[in-house]
């Protein structure tokens, strides 16, 4: 009967054993996935600022773009209405000479 409870023993100290080597591997492993996810969890955020820096530099290349346009446009514009008030000048110019020429020498076009 002693034999058999030693037997006992031994197996029981073999399973407390193997208990604990279980427990043991369990939390590595359950490190490791949680290392693992922290270090996914940081590439994610770098891809996730690459990302953002890259949409920011688009949309800032799309204003500027919009903004040269806008500008041309605008240019564009303004020298049709520069030319227009030289065309109204030149015609008020000539009008006006024919008007001097007319008071001081009484010539009429």
């Amino acid at each position: 009967m002693a034999s058999e409870v030693a037997e006992a023993l031994k197996q029981i100290r073999a399973c407390e054993e193997e208990a604990r080597r279980i427990v043991s591997e369990a939390r590595e492993r359950a490190a490791k996935i949680v290392k693992d996810a922290e270090e996914e969890a940081e590439r994610m955020k770098k891809r996730a600022r690459e990302e953002e820096r890259r949409l920011a530099e688009e949309i800032f290349q799309r204003f500027v773009r919009e903004a040269e346009e806008e500008k041309e446009r605008f240019l564009a514009s303004a020298r049709k209405d520069a030319e227009a008030l030289k065309e109204r000048a030149r015609k008020n110019e000539e009008e006006a000479i024919e008007a001097v020429l007319e008071v001081l020498f009484g010539f009429k076009k």
